[in-house]
């Protein structure tokens, strides 16, 4: 009797090991025929060939002229200006086509869009010349501070150029205030 249940045991294991392997199978199957390939922006299907040209407009970036950063009494009201003007011939005037940001503690810091009023200033053109104040809190150099302020070039419909930017930096209470573009 022993016999037979070893031998009905056996039976019973290929069996579920052979329904195992006919579902790892089939599922192995289903997988690999259900790969999808990337997302991509277009695509045709079709035998025969045809050839185009795409281009497309580059946005330039304004062009810093000049940083200043002055840090106020003992490092406590940094103001950093920037002078800075549209590309040539762009056609573009703030506010429309400009879009800012300021990084507070260097440009590790998050990089956070900034609106004008809040803690920006813009005034010009001058010559086609721009002047753009950021003003730190109170109290926002008294222990030295960096600050990444960048401008962009937004056209109308709504493309941005890279950001050109301008890091200031100063030491304890406002010593070594410095400025570089």
């Amino acid at each position: 009797m022993t016999a037979v249940l070893r031998s009905s045991s056996r039976a019973r294991f290929r069996r579920v090991l052979l329904v195992a392997l006919a579902v790892a199978g089939i599922t192995s199957l289903v997988l690999v025929t259900q790969t999808r390939a990337g997302v991509t922006q277009a695509a045709w299907v079709n035998s025969e060939y045809a050839s185009a040209t795409v281009s497309a407009a580059v946005i330039q970036p304004p062009e810093i002229t000049s940083c200043t950063l002055t840090p106020g009494f003992l490092g406590t009201a940094p103001v950093v200006t920037l002078t800075w003007k549209f590309p040539a011939g762009s056609g573009y005037s703030t506010p429309n086509n400009v879009a800012y940001a300021v990084a507070e503690g260097g440009l590790l810091g998050p990089i956070t869009s900034v609106v004008l009023g809040s803690a920006l200033a813009t005034t010009g053109p001058s010559a086609d010349v721009y002047t753009t104040q950021f003003k730190s809190g109170i109290l926002g150099g008294l222990l030295g501070g960096s600050y990444g302020i960048f401008v962009q070039s937004v056209d109308g419909s709504g493309w941005t150029s890279l950001r050109a930017g301008a890091t200031a930096s100063m030491g304890l209470l406002g010593a070594n205030p410095q400025c570089t573009f």
